[in-house]
Parts: C-alpha cells; sequence; structure tokens
C-alpha cells in the first residue's frame, strides 16, 4: 500500500555520482521519504555529464537503510521489458523493497537517439512494456510476440520476486489517461503548476474509470524543479541556468500546449531565452529568466515560500512532489532544509 503523501527529492544524473550517493544518504538520514533519480542523456551535456540512473540507483539501494528509492524516470525506448524487468528485481532486492520503477517517454532524450514523432507511440510502448515487465516480475512463464516486443522466458525458479510499483510519467492526455488505466503512480511533467494538476486528475480518472479503478486510490506527483535556501535570492541565482534549460526543452519538444498555458509560460518570454541558449549558452539564457518568469515553472526561495506553493500544489491533488534537480544553492544544506522546515508542515497541510 502506497502512502498517501510522499516528498522526496529527485536528481537529474547529470549530477556527479559520487555528490547523487551522498546526498541518498543525507535524505535517508534526515527522514525524506524519497530520494529519485530522473536518468539524463548526452543531450543535457550543458547541465554535466550524465551517468546511468540505474547504477547509481543501486548504490544508493544498498547504502541506505529506509528511504524509498525512485527512477523518475527512464525511457523504454532505451531498454528492452526484459532488461527493465531485470534492473527492476535487482533493485527491489538491494533495497528490500524501497524501489519504484518510473517509466516514461523522456521525449527529448527519444528524439536525440533516432526515435521520431511517427516511431514512439508512447502509449503503445508503454503499456506493452510495463504488461512484460509484470509478467517477468511476477515469475510467471512469458511467451510473447508483440507488436513492438519478442521476449521469452521459463517461470521463475525464486519462491518469491520483490514486488514493484511503477509509475507513468505523463504530460499528453493519452498517457496521463494510461497513467489512469495501469500505473500504481502518475508522475507529472517539469513545470506543473495547480492548474495542470487538475486537468491532469480528469484525464487519469477517464484511465482508472476504464480499468474499473478507483483515480482517489493513485497518487499523484511531479517532478518540480526547486531550490530552498534561507536567503530568497541564492535560490532564485542557483536555479536560473536549469529555468533556461527547461524552458528551451519544453519549447523545443512540448507540442502539446496545455501545460505551458496553465502555467502562463507565453512563446514570447520563452522564445527569446531558448533562441539565447542556443547562439550564446546557458549563462547568457539564465539572465533573461526574470523572477516573475521562474515563478511560473518553478520553486524557489524561502523554506516558507516553497512550502507555501508546495500546499497549493497538494490542495489541487498533487501529494507526491518529487523536488527536483538544483535544490538550492548548496544541495547538502537544502535537503536537510527540506527535511526539518518543509516537510513537517507538507505532511501537516
Amino acid at each position: 500500500m502506497l502512502p498517501e503523501k510522499h516528498l522526496a527529492v529527485c536528481l537529474l544524473s547529470v549530477v556527479p555520482a559520487p555528490e547523487l550517493v551522498r546526498l541518498a544518504e543525507i535524505a535517508d538520514q534526515v527522514g525524506l521519504d524519497g530520494f529519485w533519480l530522473s536518468e539524463g542523456y548526452h543531450y543535457f551535456r550543458r547541465l554535466g555529464e550524465p551517468s546511468s540512473s540505474t547504477s547509481i540507483a543501486a548504490a544508493t539501494a544498498v547504502l541506505t537503510k529506509r528511504v524509498t528509492i525512485g527512477l523518475g524516470i527512464v525511457p523504454p525506448y532505451t531498454r528492452h521489458p526484459g532488461l527493465l524487468a531485470m534492473e527492476a528485481r535487482t533493485l527491489a532486492t538491494l533495497s528490500n523493497g524501497r524501489f519504484i520503477m518510473g517509466l516514461g517517454a523522456a521525449k527529448a532524450a527519444a528524439l536525440h537517439m533516432g526515435w521520431t514523432e511517427q516511431t514512439m507511440r508512447s502509449v503503445a510502448i508503454h503499456r506493452e512494456s510495463i504488461a512484460l515487465m509484470r509478467k517477468l516480475l511476477s515469475g510467471e512463464a512469458v511467451d510473447h510476440e508483440g507488436k513492438l516486443y519478442k521476449v521469452d522466458a521459463p517461470s521463475a525458479i525464486a519462491e518469491k520476486l520483490p514486488s514493484v510499483p511503477i509509475a507513468i510519467g505523463a504530460t499528453g492526455p493519452k498517457m496521463l489517461e494510461l497513467g489512469g488505466e495501469i500505473a500504481d503512480v502518475v508522475l507529472l511533467p517539469t513545470f506543473t503548476t495547480a492548474a495542470f494538476v487538475k486537468i491532469a486528475r480528469e484525464r487519469i480518472a477517464a484511465g482508472a474509470a476504464k480499468a474499473g479503478r478507483s483515480a482517489d486510490a493513485i497518487p499523484i506527483g511531479a517532478t518540480l524543479p526547486f531550490s530552498v535556501a534561507e536567503d530568497e535570492a541564492a535560490a532564485r541565482d542557483a536555479i536560473r541556468p536549469t529555468t533556461a534549460a527547461y524552458i528551451a526543452n519544453k519549447l523545443h519538444n512540448i507540442r502539446d500546449d496545455t501545460l505551458m498555458n496553465a502555467a502562463g509560460l507565453t512563446e514570447q518570454e520563452a522564445r527569446p531565452i531558448a533562441d539565447k541558449l542556443q547562439s550564446d549558452g546557458i549563462a547568457a539564457a539564465a539572465r533573461m529568466v526574470t523572477n516573475a518568469i521562474m515563478d511560473k515553472v518553478v520553486i524557489a526561495g524561502t523554506p516558507t515560500q516553497v512550502t507555501d506553493r508546495l500546499l497549493e500544489l497538494s490542495a489541487a491533488g498533487l501529494r507526491w512532489p518529487l523536488l527536483y534537480q538544483v535544490l538550492g544553492p548548496d544541495r547538502a544544506t537544502a535537503v536537510r532544509l527540506i527535511a526539518e522546515k518543509v516537510r513537517p508542515a507538507f505532511m501537516r497541510g
């Protein structure tokens, strides 16, 4: 049974691997609910050199004792479901059942690795991948030749295989409906706002109804670009470059305007930032991110300020915030601030 609320940190795997492991240990020690990894690819080199999120997750699973380890997300375009099932079983075993597998399109990465809008077929590939993963993880024999994958395997020898909840990362209406239909958790994208949560909940509920499920039983989370410090300006300055990078990413890779419209971010605001990043680099683009633009798409400020933003999202129905990527001018300090000054108020709210 998954908890109603879950406050976690989530970092892109362009953060150096030793730092990720250290931060996971801190999150475990200070009482956060989860430590999640979002897999970065070479497309993200402006933010750092990428590492394998599953490898880092294995290290953190061994070195922590109580915190949930999550992948939020990895795409099935880069891994066959047979491999995903092996990785999920391994990580669930190493963590003694503290692992959640998150799958999603990671569209920017897929497009940069040879996939196209026509070949991605997000709903079909996630549906087939997850069905196969669950069969393999259940231990039953598999002899499958579908539209996308071929897998055959005898039944498992082990008496009991670990249970692995599966989260689906979703932005568009069809993926949100799929999440409501088959996922244990639905993760909304970066730049999620309270307005988008309300839109997403309708689609998730429609998918849940198809499967005869209660949408209220499906936790909704999101990767929320986040920066906290006792000094508001320091928190904002720390996340400004990442804000610029994600504005450019969303502008180039999200064709459905619902997410951006819900955030109130216009193309007139976003386009100059994306163009400046391409022409002059991330530092120049970051200087164009005003506080007003920042507040539309990320959460940054003092502990009180960021808690107020999280409570607004919680009231809209987002109960699993994954505080994403920068976290603050000093990440270790930020993790402790989240545990000491943000989580208690969020859990009470």
